[in-house]
C-alpha cells in the first residue's frame, strides 16, 4: 500500500505554491483558505517538516518544498490527461493575453488572423488596459513597454519601439501637443530626442490611449508622439502623416505569469509572436 497524503492536500500544495498565495489557491479550488492552510499542515506535519516560509509579505517555498513541487506537478499532469483520455474530453486550448489597450486594436489585432490560421483549435481572451502596467494576475501573458536597459529579467524582448510624432494629413494641424498620459513622458522624451521638435503655442490636450491620440490628431486637433507601429494603417490610408522614427530605448517585451502553467497554447501563441515581430520587424 503507498504511504501517500490525500489527493485534495497534493491539489492543495501545489495550487498554493503556484500562486505562492493562499486565497488564490482556495478560489482555484473552490474552497475556504482555512481549507488549504489546513491542507498544508497536515503535509507538513506528515512530512514533519515546513513545505513553506510564512513571511510578512507573502509565502515562499521552503527547500523541502522545492524540491517536491516539480514530482506533484506532474504527477498531477499525468492523472489529468488519463482521466481526460478515458472520458474523451479533450482540454480547452486558449490563451489569456493582457495588454495595452492600443497595442491590441493598433498593433496585435492585424497580425492576429495570421495565427487563428495557424491555430484555429486556440481560444484568445484578451484583456487590455489603459493607465496602468497589463494586470499578468489575470493573463497567462502580459504584453507592455520597457526600456531595453531596464528590462525584466523574466521577459521576453519582441521588438524594438522607437516613437512618431503624428499630424493630419487634410489640413494645417493646430500647434498643440496632444500628450497620451502614461508610462512614459513620450511627448517630452521625443521632443528631447528629436532634430526638428517643433514649438507649440497652445495648451496641451491629454488623453489616456494612443488610440484617441491618433484619432484626435487625424482631426487636425494637433500633433501627438506615439509609438510608430501603431500608426501603420493610418499612415498607409493617408489620414495621418508620420515623422521619422526615433529610437527612444524602449521595447515591446512579453512577460509569463509565474502563477501559472505555461500551457501549450501560451507557448505556441508566445513562439509565434516573437517569430512574427522578429521577422516582420513591427
Amino acid at each position: 500500500m503507498r504511504d501517500l497524503p490525500h489527493l485534495t492536500y497534493l491539489q492543495a500544495f501545489e495550487a498554493a505554491a503556484r500562486h505562492l498565495n493562499f486565497t488564490r489557491a482556495s478560489e482555484e479550488l473552490n474552497c475556504t483558505q482555512a481549507a488549504i492552510s489546513q491542507r498544508i499542515r497536515g503535509l507538513e506535519q506528515h512530512f514533519g517538516r515546513p513545505l513553506f516560509h510564512r513571511k510578512a509579505n507573502g509565502l515562499e517555498l521552503s527547500s523541502a518544498g522545492a524540491a517536491y513541487l516539480p514530482g506533484i506537478t506532474q504527477a498531477l499532469d499525468v492523472m489529468d490527461a488519463a482521466t481526460r483520455g478515458l472520458t474523451g474530453r479533450k482540454p480547452e486550448q486558449a490563451v489569456t493575453v493582457s495588454a495595452p489597450i492600443s497595442f491590441l486594436n493598433r498593433w496585435l489585432t492585424p497580425l492576429l488572423p495570421a495565427f487563428t490560421a495557424a491555430h484555429p483549435d486556440i481560444g484568445l481572451r484578451l484583456n487590455s488596459s489603459i493607465w496602468t502596467d497589463p494586470n499578468l494576475d489575470l493573463a497567462d501573458l502580459s504584453i507592455g513597454f520597457a526600456e531595453d536597459a531596464l528590462l525584466p529579467r523574466d521577459a521576453i524582448r519582441l521588438a524594438p519601439a522607437p516613437v512618431v510624432r503624428v499630424a493630419t494629413t487634410r489640413a494645417t494641424p493646430a500647434p498643440r501637443r496632444i500628450e497620451v498620459q502614461g508610462k512614459f513622458p513620450l511627448w517630452d522624451l521625443w521632443r528631447a530626442a528629436a532634430e526638428d521638435a517643433p514649438t507649440t503655442a497652445l495648451p496641451p490636450c491629454r488623453v489616456d490611449t494612443a488610440d484617441t491620440a491618433m484619432h484626435l490628431a487625424s482631426q487636425g486637433l494637433g500633433h501627438a508622439v506615439v509609438y510608430a507601429p501603431y500608426t501603420h494603417s493610418l499612415v498607409a490610408a493617408d489620414e495621418l502623416a508620420a515623422s521619422a522614427p526615433v529610437d527612444l530605448g524602449h521595447v515591446l517585451m512579453l512577460q509569463r505569469n509565474p502563477a501559472r502553467r505555461t500551457s501549450s497554447a501560451a507557448t505556441y501563441f508566445t513562439d509565434w509572436l516573437t517569430a512574427r515581430l522578429s521577422s516582420s520587424g513591427r
